[in-house]
């Protein structure tokens, strides 16, 4: 038949195959192969159970292959297909060996981290360590004491006591033989002469015209200051001017007893304040302020204190003296004859049981004492001081005594008794000075200066290494630009200088050397900027 196809050509052992078949026992090639020992020399045959094999044929039971799958095309695979434990061996090989990999690249991905990390914060610590350092060094260097200098100079070291005394004046008491209201006429500490009118004690049934008087005096008083205030009246400055010098002491200590809280002492600052201001009223009085208004009221004032004394008792001055309407009863029985023979148990007695401020009053009784006149000489002082000796306040010694609460100094204070105490020295002090601001103390917490001593002083911070028991020190001086050291001889100090002296055979330190108060600022030698 012309259809059918020639056989094809037959191997050796007489077996035959078509292109694309295999037979069952004998091995055939598909087109383009070649044969060679039963075995598919290409990469990935498949053999089967009689040892040939086929391009992508799978054999049957036979061993003879499926035309139809023998004609379709197959791609060669390029390895051997494993078996399924196989690859899943390799597939948990791939994993672990993964795994490994990317754990040990992790562990060098975090060391680099850590280590930036750590130099990063070394450096941040080192920068903060410099910046840090910078600072100090500026604060220390800002902040560090500079030299302070200072000049030698003339002054004193005064070495001083507190005590409490009692104040003894020679005074007369003046009495009522009426009794009523006391008018003055006189301001409280003003000096009067003999037979001067000082006040009058008014009988019941005239309070309006005292009322009506009283007004008239503030009147006065407001008229006077505000013309003083406009420049009139030809030495009413000055007498503003001396009182405003005696006030201005009080009212410091009054704002530094403020500060601290200590309100024991206003009373006293304002009976001494109320003194200051009735004597400067007094002395207006006598100035020509050439004011209608002041002069009909002046006028006004003389009338009514001649109807008041026409109806009332007129008190007159007996001696010459300095006037103060305030009594405590102690007048006849406290003199300076008392003072030389009263013993220091009596006079701690007096200290303790006195009232410190006399007051006055302006109810008078018939008989009963009305107003006191101190002379204007002397006044006392007596104390106990503790821990100290009669060779301490020798008798006519003179000593200076300060009154803080008054913001007073009296010179001159001469020592005219001093035995010896229980506890110390009972000393008595006689003085002429400041009469009319005590005159209504009786008693007054004082500092009495027990020895001065003048010569070169410097503060006491200027001294180097001082030996107080030999009297030798060191100062730091400025010369030529440069620290030097000195020595010198301590003659006497306190709690804030010191006098010293040169050395005998040297000139220096004189008031022209010039010494640094804080010398451990510096070294010797060292230049001084």
């Amino acid at each position: 038949m012309s259809n059918q196809k020639k056989p094809g050509p037959t191997d050796n052992r007489g077996t035959s195959s078509r292109k694309g078949e295999v037979s069952g026992k004998g091995t055939a090639s598909g087109r383009g192969a070649a044969s060679s020992g039963g075995k598919d020399p290409r990469k990935g045959a498949v053999p089967n159970k009689s040892g040939s094999s086929n391009k992508g044929a799978v054999p049957n039971k036979s061993g003879s292959s499926n035309k139809n799958s023998a004609q379709t095309k197959m791609p060669a695979p390029s390895k051997a297909i494993p078996s399924n434990k196989e690859s899943v061996r390799t597939r948990e090989t791939a994993k672990r060996t993964v795994s490994r990999e990317h754990l040990g690249h992790l562990q060098t991905v975090r060391r680099k981290r850590a280590i930036s990390s750590a130099l990063f914060m070394v450096i941040v610590v080192l920068l903060l360590a410099v910046v840090t350092a910078s600072a100090i060094f500026y604060v220390k260097d800002y902040v560090a004491a500079k030299p302070k200098f200072a000049f030698v100079t003339q002054g004193s070291v005064e070495h001083s006591v507190s005590a409490e005394v009692l104040i003894i004046r020679r005074e007369a008491v003046v009495s009522s033989n009426t009794s009523g209201s006391l008018v003055t006429l006189s301001t409280e500490g003003s000096r009067v002469s003999k037979t001067q009118r000082l006040a009058m004690v008014i009988p019941e049934g005239m309070e309006d015209t005292v009322i009506e008087l009283s007004g008239i005096q503030s009147q006065i008083v407001e008229i006077e200051r505000d013309l003083v205030s406009r420049g009139k009246g030809m030495g009413a400055v000055a007498v503003y001017n001396e009182t405003a010098a005696e006030i201005i002491p009080l009212i410091d200590m009054i704002r530094v007893d403020s500060f601290y809280g200590d309100l024991s002492n206003l009373t006293s600052y304002s009976a001494s304040l109320q003194v200051l201001m009735d004597k400067r009223d007094s002395r207006l009085q006598s100035i020509d302020f050439d004011d209608e208004r002041l002069s009909t009221l002046r006028t006004n004032k003389i009338r009514l204190e001649q109807e008041l004394a026409a109806e009332s008792a007129i008190i007159s001055a007996i001696e010459p003296g300095i006037v103060s309407f305030k009594l405590d009863g102690l007048e006849k029985e406290l003199t300076p004859e008392t003072l030389m023979t009263i013993a220091s148990l009596e006079c701690d007695k007096y200290i303790k049981n006195a009232q410190r401020i006399i007051f006055g009053d302006l109810d008078i009784v018939k008989d009963q004492p009305v107003l006191r006149i101190c002379q204007n000489e002397l006044q006392y002082f007596a104390c106990v001081i503790p821990g100290m000796g009669v060779s301490d306040f020798p008798k006519d010694s003179v000593h200076t005594i300060r009154v803080p609460s008054e913001g007073i100094v009296i010179n001159d204070c001469l020592v005219i008794r001093s035995s010896e105490a229980i506890d110390g020295v009972f000393v008595v002090f006689e003085s002429q000075n400041q009469i009319e601001r005590l005159l209504d103390r009786r008693t007054a917490e004082v500092e009495i200066v027990r020895s001065v001593t003048e010569g070169l002083r410097v503060p006491r911070t200027a001294l180097i290494k001082p030996d107080y028991e030999l009297g030798y020190a060191k100062i730091l001086i400025n010369s030529s630009g440069y620290a030097r050291s000195l020595s010198v001889k301590i003659l006497d100090y306190d709690r804030e200088y010191a006098i010293i002296s040169p050395i005998q055979g040297f000139n220096d330190p004189n008031t022209s050397t010039i010494v640094i108060t804080n010398p451990n600022t510096l070294s010797e030698d060292e230049k001084v900027e």
